[in-house]
C-alpha cells in the first residue's frame, strides 16, 4: 500500500514540490532540536560550574545569596523604600559635633557656599529613637551602642584628616531585606528589595565597626546565607558591579579597570569595569527605587556612556546577588555589552570619576587563555574575581583555575 502511494506521488508533476517542503520540514526539525540540545548543554554546563564555585568562594570571602538563570529580568526586580506606619527607616549617625565644626570651618576657608557644605544627620535609628538599643537587640550585639560611639570618632577624625581631599557625604541606601522567589510556569528568578535610608559617613562607621568586630572573632564574620539579615545594620550599602564587553581588533573584549590607590588603602588592584553604589539620587519619575537607574549612572559617571549610547547596548543583564564579607557589602553583578570598539568609541568618552577611582582601563580579548593569564599575573579586589568569573560564565568561558589561585593570593 505505501509503495503505491510513493509511486503514486512520484509519478505526480508536484512530487518535486512535496519533496522540497517535506525535506525542509525535516531541516527545520533538526535545527530546533540542535538548538534545544544546545542550549539544554549550556544550562547544564552552567550549573555545573556554578556549583563548582560555592567550593572556592570562602577563598575569596563571597556569600552566594541568589543566581539569576541565567539573569534577573528588570521586571521581576521590585525594590522599594521600607517604612513603618507611613514613615521610612532610617539609620543615620551624627557627627561628632567639634569634628563637624571643624569640617565646617575648613570648608568655608575653600570658599564653599552654605548649600556646598557637608550635612550630617542627628542619630536615629530604626525604631526612631536615637538610643540605638533596638540594634543591640536586633544584632545580639549588647555592645554596639558603645561601639557606635566610640568609631564615630574614629571615623570623624578620617574625614577630618582626608589627605587627598574632601570627603562629600551623600545619602544613599542600605540593605533592610531581601525575598528571592519565582516567577510563571518558567519560573523566572525574581527578588524583593526593602531599603533604608543611610548616608555615607553612617557607612563608614558601620564598616569600621565590622572591621574591629571580624578582628575580635565575632560571629558577624561567619554569617551566611541563613543569618546575614540578623545583621542588617551593617549593611549600609548596596552596590551593582558592571563588566564591560565591547568589541576589538580581535573579536570582543572585556574591559577591566585599575582601581586607584587613593580607594584601595594605598595598594592599585585590578576589578571589573564599573562599580557604583545605590544612591538616593537612583528614582525614576513616580519616585520609585530603580535600580537601573543606578547601573546607568555608573555607566555615564565612570565611563562617559550616556542615555543615547545605553540605548544601542547588545545587552544589559543582572546575573547574581551576593555578600561581600571583606566589607559586609550585598552586591549585584551585571554586563553591559556594546556593538562598538572600546578603544575608538569609549575610551575617548568624558566620565566624571573615570580618574577619581581609576587609575586605568585594560582591554582583554574574550578568550579564557588570555583573561587566566592576567588573572595570575596581576592583583584583584577579591569580590571583583566573584563578578568577572560569574559573567563570563555566561559567556561559556571558564577562568575557573586562575581565579581560584587568585583568590588564596588576596586572602
Amino acid at each position: 500500500m505505501l509503495d503505491q502511494v510513493m509511486g503514486a506521488v512520484a509519478n505526480d508533476a508536484s512530487s518535486e514540490l512535496f519533496f522540497l517542503l517535506f525535506g525542509s520540514f525535516i531541516l527545520y526539525v533538526l535545527q530546533q532540536s540542535y538548538r534545544k540540545v544546545k542550549n539544554i548543554r549550556h544550562r547544564r554546563r552552567l550549573r555545573h560550574e556554578l556549583s563548582l564555585y560555592k567550593k572556592r568562594k570562602d577563598s575569596i570571602n563571597v556569600v552566594d545569596l541568589a543566581n539569576g538563570d541565567p539573569e534577573f529580568e528588570k521586571r521581576n526586580i521590585f525594590s522599594r523604600e521600607v517604612s513603618i506606619f507611613g514613615a521610612h527607616r532610617s539609620l543615620f549617625l551624627s557627627m561628632p559635633v567639634e569634628i563637624e565644626e571643624k569640617i565646617i570651618s575648613r570648608e568655608r576657608e575653600a570658599g564653599y557656599m552654605d548649600s556646598q557644605l557637608s550635612k550630617f544627620h542627628a542619630d536615629t535609628s530604626f525604631d526612631g529613637g536615637s538610643d540605638f538599643k533596638d540594634l543591640a537587640e536586633l544584632t545580639g550585639i549588647i555592645e554596639l551602642p558603645c561601639l557606635i560611639n566610640k568609631h564615630k570618632n574614629i571615623v570623624g577624625e578620617e574625614f577630618l584628616n582626608a589627605k587627598e581631599r574632601l570627603i562629600f557625604n551623600g545619602d544613599k541606601y542600605g540593605v533592610f531585606n531581601l525575598k528571592f522567589t519565582r516567577f510563571g510556569d518558567d519560573e523566572k528568578p525574581g527578588v524583593e528589595i526593602d531599603f533604608f535610608k543611610t548616608d555615607y559617613y553612617t557607612h563608614r562607621v558601620f564598616r569600621s565597626i565590622y572591621q574591629e568586630l571580624k578582628l575580635n572573632g565575632h560571629p558577624i564574620a561567619s554569617a551566611g546565607l541563613s543569618d546575614f539579615l540578623k545583621y542588617k545594620p551593617f549593611l549600609t550599602s548596596f552596590g551593582i558591579n558592571a563588566l564591560l564587553i565591547c568589541e576589538g581588533g580581535h573579536g570582543k573584549e572585556i574591559i577591566l579597570s585599575k582601581r586607584s590607590g587613593r580607594v584601595q588603602g594605598g595598594v592599585q588592584k585590578y576589578h571589573i569595569t564599573m562599580n557604583e553604589g545605590l544612591s538616593q539620587t537612583d528614582k525614576d519619575p513616580f519616585g520609585k527605587v530603580d535600580l537601573e537607574l543606578c547601573f546607568k549612572r555608573g555607566l555615564l559617571e565612570e565611563l562617559g556612556i550616556n542615555d543615547k549610547l545605553y540605548q544601542h547596548g547588545v545587552k544589559a543583564s543582572f546575573y547574581d546577588f551576593f555578600l561581600e564579607k571583606n566589607n559586609f557589602e550585598i552586591g549585584l553583578s551585571a554586563v553591559f555589552e556594546l556593538d562598538l570598539d572600546y578603544e575608538k568609541d569609549i575610551e575617548p568618552l568624558i566620565a566624571r570619576d573615570k580618574h577619581l577611582e581609576v587609575d586605568s582601563f585594560v582591554a582583554l580579548p574574550l578568550k579564557s587563555k588570555v583573561i587566566e593569564g592576567f588573572i595570575d599575573s596581576n592583583e584583584f579586589i577579591p569580590h571583583g574575581l566573584y563578578v568577572l568569573e560569574r559573567v563570563l560564565l555566561r559567556e561559556n568561558i571558564s577562568v575557573a583555575k586562575s581565579v581560584a589561585n587568585a583568590s588564596f593570593r588576596t586572602r
